[in-house]
């Protein structure tokens, strides 16, 4: 709840948006800011043409922020397309997770270390075999769900709305793990265990943390 909001604030003149999803962005004239034009917009959920985007983005030095919005449709249009679902055994659930490894390693070793990528992605809830929730993202193929792709990640927040009675809701971010998610966060990045779904200021803590 609120993710690809949470990027409303950003600088499109340094941020690369890839609209995997591939609608509308929920904040006005967002096609004033991203677009195909200003080489800063990208709506696909192909795999190619994602890679290629991040390769790019490499190279430009005034891309500062890349949003991945999101991961889950990556995943999900890889899993329904055609060829994949005429393809029979095993061996293509390896290719998948190989593509989305790669991804991720791509994200981590091959891109400039002052560029923050976020990954937006949809939860779902596991139940263990005493039947025990963990909330975490969503992943197609055991693959995936077995080297537990957060992993991966540096920090895992967890957009959710604040429920005060009396007051409005408010849309959130948050930092710590309740023992039922992967939510983390680096230590002592965050004071407050939930912060406003505003990636700027979650850059901005970012860039101070790790001095970049």
């Amino acid at each position: 709840m609120g993710k690809s909001t949470s990027g409303r604030n950003l600088n499109p003149e340094t941020t690369l948006w890839i609209n995997t999803d591939q609608k509308s962005l929920p904040f006005k004239k967002f096609g004033e800011k991203y677009n195909e034009t200003k080489k800063n917009y990208l709506k696909s959920s192909d795999m190619p043409s994602v890679m290629n985007a991040l390769k790019e983005a490499h190279k430009n030095s005034k891309i500062k922020t890349i949003i991945l919005d999101t991961w889950t449709r990556v995943m999900t249009d890889y899993v329904m397309s055609p060829q994949f679902r005429a393809t029979k055994g095993f061996e293509k659930w390896g290719k998948l997770s190989g593509s989305q490894y790669d991804l991720l390693n791509t994200i981590n070793e091959k891109l400039r270390d002052d560029i923050i990528v976020y990954l937006l992605c949809h939860p779902e809830t596991h139940y263990d075999e005493d039947g025990f929730p963990l909330e975490r993202i969503v992943v197609q193929g055991k693959q995936l769900e077995k080297y537990c792709p957060e992993s991966f990640a540096t920090m895992v927040l967890y957009a959710d709305i604040e429920k005060i009675p009396g007051k409005p809701n408010r849309h959130i971010f948050r930092t710590v793990n309740t023992g039922t998610n992967t939510c983390k966060t680096p230590m002592e990045m965050f004071k407050e265990e939930t912060i406003d779904n505003d990636l700027v200021k979650v850059n901005n803590s970012i860039v101070d943390y790790y001095d970049i």
